[in-house]
């Protein structure tokens, strides 16, 4: 077997530093846990971040052009531990947190989410880099994992100014949430097994594309391939292609298109609070099925929400959006009258226009095993086969220990001690999933690993992760500069001293 033991090693080794990455981050703080895994060596490595235009925390959230399928509130309660207090005494005073604060029970633009999640998690990144035993990599990219039992060989590329890094470490514990994408290819497989295919001339666009574009270049990317006519095509049936039906009926408003026609697999599912408040709104719902025993609430896990709840309302009751006169046809394409698939088929015929809107495949590198053969994960739908800690499964079925995936495109499955309904067989996401439930067993489980492996830290430059915060921030007057550097290098000097007097440290030196 190879022998890895000379390649420099890390407890913990966090990649992605986004909504799913800080949530596994926010978690070690406030259990006060983070120390314990500096003391083994924590690596936390993204491939941006080296930009003041591109800060970490929020992945691409912010760039939606959408509302929140949470009200304002589900977020703020990410920041409010006590153990967090300190650290976010900071953003007191933001206007983007004052203004949630303001709206907490109504769904916020998810750009305004974005952007507090940015300025929350610099902030935690600042606290968790001033511990000796934690590094920061920005501009580093995670090509190719590489399984030799429960160990994780990474291979590594970094942006030019940081070429001076190791290209390959080591980890038992790698924290894997790159993101998400939507492949064309899993929807139109997808189709191919319902008996559908598109047609020769229809494209296919990435509805989270779309749903980050202005109305404008909406119009500019779509009309031109509808000037020959033929119809839109959404497929999907979530959160996301209703807000997709509500962006392009907002965008095609007083243009030649007056329908769009949505594919959905499932029925349509609204969410309520309680069976009174769906009983006032005229909803059906299998009380058996569609109701979480735990909290009593309709679809609580599948059910359409806010803005997305009122678009959904107003197609299945009247078949339009009323703001921009936009009629909407829904297809269901699963189990039932062959009249279904027939009509789906015509549709689908007809359209230049796709919008693939039937949920994320993570982002991931090469993955291979120990004869540097692929890796293949397990998938299920809606997201990876894994468990409650978010270790995948292969395609034989076995835990990949050591290696945790709970971010978008890979989810994790319902817990039952929180409830969810029957009915729901996808895969959980949410900026408030990950910073509570999603990361919390994944690191319960890193730090009982870590006290039996007892992997030490890795001695470090501890200059370099304050250095690029430091480069990040990138204050505009050079007062603020010198302050900032001045703070930065006693921090970084205190580190340094830490680190030298350190028996273990010492030892190993």
């Amino acid at each position: 077997m190879k022998d890895i033991s000379r390649i420099t090693a890390y407890g913990c080794v966090v990649a992605g530093v986004g909504p799913a990455g800080m949530g596994f981050l926010f978690n070690a703080l406030k259990t006060g846990k983070l120390a314990q895994l500096a003391r083994h060596g924590l690596l936390i490595l993204d491939a941006g971040g080296i930009h003041r235009d591109a800060p970490l925390g929020a992945g691409r959230l912010g760039e939606y052009r959408i509302t929140a399928n949470s009200v304002g509130d589900v977020f703020l309660d990410c920041l409010r531990d006590p153990a967090l207090a300190e650290v976010f005494a900071p953003l007191e005073g933001d206007p983007c947190l004052e203004n949630i604060r303001a709206q907490a029970l109504t769904a916020p633009a998810l750009s305004e989410v974005g952007t507090l999640l940015e300025a929350a998690s610099r902030l935690v990144l600042e606290h968790a880099t001033r511990l000796a035993g934690v590094e920061l990599w920005c501009g580093t990219s995670l090509d190719e994992v590489e399984r030799i039992e429960d160990d994780n060989l990474l291979t590594l590329t970094h942006t030019p100014e940081h070429a001076s890094r190791p290209t390959r470490i080591r980890t038992s514990n790698l924290v894997l949430n790159l993101g998400g994408y939507q492949c064309p290819e899993h929807l139109t497989q997808d189709l191919s097994r319902q008996g559908l295919s598109l047609s020769p001339r229809a494209r296919i666009y990435s509805g989270d594309e779309l749903l980050r574009m202005p109305e404008g270049q909406l119009r500019s990317l779509l009309l031109p391939r509808l000037r020959r006519g033929g119809r839109v095509c959404v497929v999907g049936g979530s959160h996301s292609a209703f807000s997709m039906l509500d962006l392009l009926a907002s965008a095609f408003h007083k243009t030649r298109i007056d329908e769009i026609t949505l594919l959905h697999r499932s029925p349509v599912r609204l969410f309520f609070e309680n069976a009174e408040e769906a009983k006032a709104a005229g909803y059906s719902y299998d009380a058996e099925r569609d109701v979480c025993p735990i909290s009593g609430r309709i679809n609580r896990s599948g059910g359409l929400r806010y803005r997305a709840l009122s678009i959904g309302q107003q197609v299945l009751s009247s078949g339009r959006i009323a703001d921009c006169d936009m009629q909407v046809r829904l297809i269901q394409t699963g189990p039932g009258p062959q009249q279904r698939l027939l009509a789906a088929s015509e549709a689908l015929a007809d359209a230049p226009v796709v919008v693939q809107c039937n949920g994320y495949q993570p982002i991931l590198p090469r993955l291979l095993d120990a004869t540097r053969q692929p890796l293949p994960l397990s998938q299920v739908k809606g997201g990876l086969d894994s468990d409650a800690t978010g270790n995948p499964r292969d395609l034989s079925g076995n835990l990949l220990e050591g290696l945790y995936l709970f971010g978008l495109g890979a989810g994790l499955a319902a817990d039952p001690t929180l409830g969810s309904e029957a009915a729901f067989d996808g895969r959980i996401y949410g900026v408030w999933q990950f910073h509570n439930n999603a990361s919390l067993p994944a690191l319960e489980t890193i730090l009982a690993r870590l006290e039996t492996q007892h992997v030490a830290a890795p001695v470090t430059d501890p200059l370099s992760a304050a250095t690029q915060l430091a480069e990040q921030a990138a204050p505009s007057s050079g007062a603020q500069r010198v302050k900032e550097a001045e703070r930065e290098l006693t921090t970084a000097l205190n580190t340094l001293s830490e680190t030298l007097s350190s028996p273990l440290r010492s030892s190993i030196a």
